[in-house]
């Protein structure tokens, strides 16, 4: 009994982590961290909001998140958010461009989407879901290319 009870809590636990604003991976800026984010920025670079269902065990959440992450690459100011939560996030410090795109639906559970803006995220560059960066080469090799012209043309 004491370790189903165990068990409980810590499903419980991980549950409420993993939909937390500030669970974002390594080198990711939270959502309420949005104006330090801009400043990193800086005019210079690319701005990637990634935005992840709560599914954090799909394998195909893994590969796309990877396969999204290496066609961004560096040089990129990332900020992650969770599809769940998102709409209900603080809209003071977005851009009227960021609350549009966060108005529309983004997909929950197992899903994963990256949305590249310019760097004062007034213009969205590029977006790509879980279903071009799983597996479909040629639509990840496009949004990899539209990634790397517009970081030229802010260099």
């Amino acid at each position: 009994m004491k370790l189903l009870n165990f068990l409980i809590a810590g499903w419980v636990f991980a549950s409420t982590w993993a939909m937390a604003d500030d669970d974002a991976p390594r080198g990711y800026f939270s959502t309420s961290e949005l104006t330090e984010a801009l400043e990193k920025a800086a005019g210079k670079k690319l701005v990637v909001l990634v935005v992840k269902g709560a599914d954090d065990n799909c394998p195909n959440c893994v590969a796309a998140m990877e396969n999204g992450e290496r066609a961004v690459g560096s040089g990129v100011v990332k900020v992650f958010a969770r599809a769940e939560g998102i709409r209900n996030l603080p809209q003071d410090d977005f851009t009227e461009t960021l609350k549009k795109r966060i108005n529309q639906a983004f997909s929950t559970g197992a899903s994963v989407t990256f949305v590249v803006f310019n760097p004062d995220m007034t213009e969205i560059i590029a977006e790509a879901g879980r279903s071009e960066l799983q597996n479909d080469k040629k639509a990840t090799t496009a949004f990899r290319k539209k990634v790397q012209a517009a970081k030229k043309e802010f260099r």
